[in-house]
């Protein structure tokens, strides 16, 4: 065999083997990519349902949190028909995400025999019971106190809770415990259903509940005032029925652990599984753990890709049939050089040379013409390229900026449309309570409390259109265009306190010289306006006195308004700017929580900040900056982000 034909043999072969090797190389790398994007699209399941899983838990709290605020607000009436009426209010039966909601109020021996006496008007056979070692339910033997489980929804499924003592099971006391001392709702270990006739776990969340309008001044005092608990039933298996059909469907499989549990952490599932993913969920006073492992059959799919075999399979064949193509070129082409060669002559050769340098040498000639007014081009399109990129540098931050006011403006929108739409439905909820009383009042013939509902509930139609109103203004806050005015701070501050028309004890003081600047002055006089009021508004006394100062911070003016009343705790200097929130119950003092949440938006549009220093009993003093260039500073300045928060 000729030599060349053995070489072309032995290239053909070396690409034949070069592009099993790249198959074989690219297969691997797509049955990773493959595996990878499947773990990727598996965890998103998970989370998804490790989300709806904490969702349910969510709205439990929720649920327990009402009801605990329902019997905090309405200790004079702890009646079955009164907590029945609450729970057709809230449709218990239709929540499939918890087993039962419960009162169970804390009883004194001494009180033992009245408590059972008034609950056997409605359910003859009550009794507090307490469990034997063996399970079996039994009338409860003396002790210091007891805590029965009292009224329960929905009552037909969960009727053998009823007269239960919780503090009788260590696990359950040790929980009411501790609710009591840390005054928080606190969720038990995993524990055994009294209301189930078999070997069904859940676990309860109590809340504890005291009586308010008292004093006390230690935690050992407070806990004298407790009333008794509002509890949550939940048995694990219904909690996650509403996450399992999905993980079925998908093939995951879910393992449900309590970390903290001192009694057995397994919730849920076997615990044998190798877990693929894992993820912490939020329990009061507990923290859970959801694995999520993936079965034999997603497993294996997984992990081998059908069709990473069929890449590799069609690679080896094409790479083979491309060798033998090679090989089959190359003869053909060795053939055809052999027989050009005995055609030719030696002379026709030269004179084909000669004639091809000439046309090469003519043709280079006019490339080289070509490649200079190509080399200009390129310089004109390169000063071109440069100026489109400085342009599209400026347009890409300008594209940055507008993007981070859209998102802020996004989250303040969230924040306000949550926010509003809870306290808009406040008054709402008050005033249909009202007109469902004054209707039961009518029809029973009770008319001497029907003045007096009707007065609250013309009070509740001024407090939600004073809050229409104050949502309005905070909308419009900073959306105007205003012009510069030359402001003489004194003159204003004084004009504004005269406005107010404060009580006759109320006296204003100036400390130092304030300033005369160019700036937008409704705006300013707005963020003063409401600052003086509030000083007065809240102040706890007949009489009192406002200081109002200024000093120079950089390219700010810092004000200060200090007053001398009844003082904010720390725990409230954050949430005082938020929208809505007050100290007092708006029945006690006119306002809608949106006043400090006002200023707070304008000052922050003009680039400055606004911020409280205040003890209780020791007076407040809110300073804002604004800045003496409004030009130069509006939403332009940086500030720290516990300022920002602020």
């Amino acid at each position: 065999m000729n030599k060349l034909l053995i070489r072309a043999l032995l290239f053909s072969i070396s690409i034949g083997c070069i592009g099993i090797f790249s198959t074989y190389y690219l297969s691997i790398q797509v049955g990773e990519q493959l595996k990878n994007q499947s773990y990727l699209k598996l965890k998103n399941i998970a989370k998804q349902v490790s989300i709806r899983f904490q969702d349910a838990i969510d709205m439990s709290v929720n649920d327990l949190q009402a009801l605990q605020a329902f019997y905090s607000s309405n200790r004079q009436n702890l009646s079955q028909d009164y907590f029945d009426r609450y729970m057709d209010v809230i449709n218990i039966e239709k929540r499939q995400y918890i087993q039962a909601l419960s009162w169970v109020p804390y009883i004194a021996a001494e009180d033992r025999k009245t408590f059972e006496d008034s609950i056997k008007i409605k359910h003859p056979n009550f009794n507090i019971t307490e469990r034997t070692e063996a399970g079996k339910l039994i009338v409860s033997n003396n002790k210091s106190y007891y805590t029965p489980v009292t009224f329960i929804r929905p009552y037909d499924i969960n009727k053998a809770a009823q007269g239960f003592d919780l503090s009788s099971n260590s696990i359950r006391r040790a929980s009411l415990q501790k609710a009591k001392n840390t005054r928080q709702i606190t969720a038990t270990s995993k524990i055994n259903l009294v209301q189930e006739n078999e070997d069904s776990y859940g676990f309860l969340m109590i809340a504890p509940v005291y009586r308010t309008n008292v004093s006390a001044t230690t935690k050992a005092e407070h806990s004298n005032f407790l009333i008794g608990y509002a509890t949550g039933v939940f048995r694990i298996n219904n909690l996650m029925e509403n996450v399992r059909e999905k993980a079925d469907k998908e093939g995951l499989i879910l393992t449900l652990i309590d970390v903290e549990s001192d009694n057995g952490g397994l919730l849920y599932g076997n615990g044998n599984e190798s877990t693929a993913f894992s993820f912490d969920l939020t329990i009061p006073d507990r923290r859970w753990k959801l694995d999520v492992s993936l079965n034999e059959g997603l497993l294996r799919d997984i992990e081998s890709p059908r069709i990473a075999y069929w890449v590799l399979i069609s690679g080896i064949i094409i790479s083979v049939l491309l060798a033998l193509c090679i090989y089959g070129l190359q003869v053909v082409i060795y053939r055809s050089q052999h027989i050009k060669k005995l055609g030719k002559q030696l002379k026709d050769q030269n004179n084909q040379l000669e004639a091809t340098v000439e046309e090469r040498t003519k043709l280079l000639e006019q490339k080289n013409l070509l490649l200079n007014e190509h080399v200009e081009e390129l310089t004109l399109q390169r000063i071109r390229l440069s100026t489109l990129m400085i342009e599209s540098k400026v347009a890409k931050n300008d594209a940055e900026e507008r993007a981070k006011d859209l998102a802020r403006s996004n989250k303040e929108l969230d924040e306000f449309a949550y926010i509003a739409s809870h306290d808009l439905k406040a008054p709402l909820r008050g005033i249909d309570q009202l007109a469902n009383w004054i209707a039961e009042d009518v029809e029973e013939g009770n008319l001497d409390e029907v003045p007096e509902n009707i007065r609250l509930m013309r009070s509740r139609v001024q407090r939600l259109d004073s809050l229409l109103s104050d949502l309005l203004d905070y909308s419009r806050a900073n959306r105007q265009e205003y012009k510069l005015t030359h402001i003489h701070c004194n003159e204003l501050i004084e004009e504004l306190f005269s406005l107010i028309a404060p009580p006759k004890g109320f006296q204003l003081h100036a400390k130092g010289n304030l300033p005369d600047f160019l700036t937008v002055s409704a705006p300013f006089e707005q963020v003063l306006r409401n600052l003086l009021n509030n000083a007065i508004k809240h102040h706890d006394k007949n009489n009192g006195n406002i200081t109002v100062s200024c000093h120079e911070e950089g390219v700010y003016y810092k004000f200060f308004i200090e007053d001398d009343g009844p003082g904010i705790s720390h725990n409230n200097h954050i949430n005082i700017f938020k929208m809505f929130k007050t100290l007092k119950p708006r029945d006690e003092v006119e306002g809608s929580g949106m006043g400090l949440a006002i200023i707070k938006k304008i000052v922050k549009y003009y680039g400055g900040y606004v911020s409280v220093e205040s003890e209780i009993g020791k007076g407040s003093i809110f300073c804002f900056t604004w800045p003496k260039n409004i030009i130069e500073c509006k939403s332009d300045v940086t500030l720290p982000e516990l300022v920002s928060e602020v």
